[in-house]
């Protein structure tokens, strides 16, 4: 095939974005010519330039639900006439404006939001297979549908370098194994694993494990609770992307719920083990074959729902630290 360049707009949430090198382990398969830039935000810069398919990262700052016209349409004059195709992942209008505006030959993706004069390449899914994330970003490139194989799950690279300075820094001993907890989740309570089966996972754990929280700054008071002794760290808020990326590099598990870090982890070395509430892990899976999932399946679930509208929270609950515990065996 001759060369292409083109543009992609990811969903600008961590395990979309994670979820789409998916798409462009496939563009790279089918056409190894082809020159790739993603739209992110500057949050993600330093994350995707760790996917050995991007040629550079094209910045747009706006808020989720932010417009943003103006900052777009300056955008789209600036890369105009740079790319042959873009790929649009979000079914929003303003994650088709971009590519519009700057004339894009060939633009593909759904309709969604009426973007009938948006979009000139399109793709249509099944309602379940829309929710099958990666299943359809795989499937964008081509009209072709394409089996999610082992060859497009995710894989970013380490830095060897950040490695020795987080080492140094948090004093993790090369002689005793990492754990990394990742108790939080942006979705909301319905894919939270209790603070509590945390704490007490990580009272099971930290005789041979050190064991490292990682999350946002605002999941800081959960991290808090977990620790409770001198073999935990709590590192919500203080790390960036990267170096979360670089930790889980070097950990032996990650135990998380549904979530960006958990997507994060799916591309490392380190084996995921992930808890589901409301999702499904049918649909949004960790995408690496080193994994065990914990899930139950409740006649309820998966409800998709932020907040559990039977106030029980069975889904997670009926999850016990014992069973998970029996993972890292």
């Amino acid at each position: 095939m001759p060369m292409q360049k083109i543009l992609i707009v990811p969903q600008n949430w961590l395990g979309d974005i994670v979820m789409s090198q998916t798409l462009l382990k496939r563009v790279k398969s089918e056409n190894p010519n082809a020159i790739i830039d993603i739209l992110v935000s500057s949050s993600f810069k330093s994350l995707v330039e760790r996917m050995p398919e991007i040629n550079k990262a094209i910045i747009l700052d706006c808020r989720h639900k932010e417009l943003g016209f103006f900052k777009r349409l300056n955008l789209a004059k600036k890369i105009k006439g740079d790319y042959d195709q873009s790929i649009v992942l979000s079914r929003s209008i303003k994650s088709a404006l971009i590519p519009y505006l700057a004339k894009i030959p060939i633009r593909t993706g759904e309709l969604g939001e009426s973007r009938y004069i948006l979009i000139n390449d399109l793709r249509k899914f099944s309602k379940e297979d829309r929710r099958k994330t990666a299943f359809r970003y795989v499937s964008m490139f081509s009209k072709k549908e394409e089996d999610l194989d082992e060859k497009y799950y995710p894989f970013l690279k380490s830095n060897p370098n950040n490695i020795k300075i987080l080492s140094n820094k948090y004093k993790l001993d090369p002689g005793r194994k990492i754990v990394i907890f990742a108790p939080g989740a942006a979705f909301g309570p319905s894919k939270m694993w209790p603070v509590e089966k945390f704490k007490e996972l990580g009272e099971k754990l930290n005789k041979d494990f050190f064991i490292l929280i990682l999350g946002s700054n605002n999941e800081k008071s959960i991290g808090d609770k977990i620790v409770t002794n001198k073999n935990m760290i709590n590192l919500c808020g203080k790390t960036s992307l990267t170096d979360a990326t670089d930790l889980m590099h070097i950990s032996e598990f990650c135990i998380s719920n549904d979530s960006g870090l958990m997507h994060l982890a799916s591309a490392t070395n380190t084996k995921s083990i992930s808890i589901y509430g409301a999702t499904s892990p049918e649909l949004t899976p960790p995408l690496t074959s080193n994994k065990v999932i914990h899930y139950k399946g409740m006649p309820c679930s998966p409800c998709f729902e932020k907040i559990c509208k039977y106030g029980h929270y069975n889904c997670l609950v009926e999850i016990q630290a014992d069973d998970v515990f029996k993972s890292f065996k």
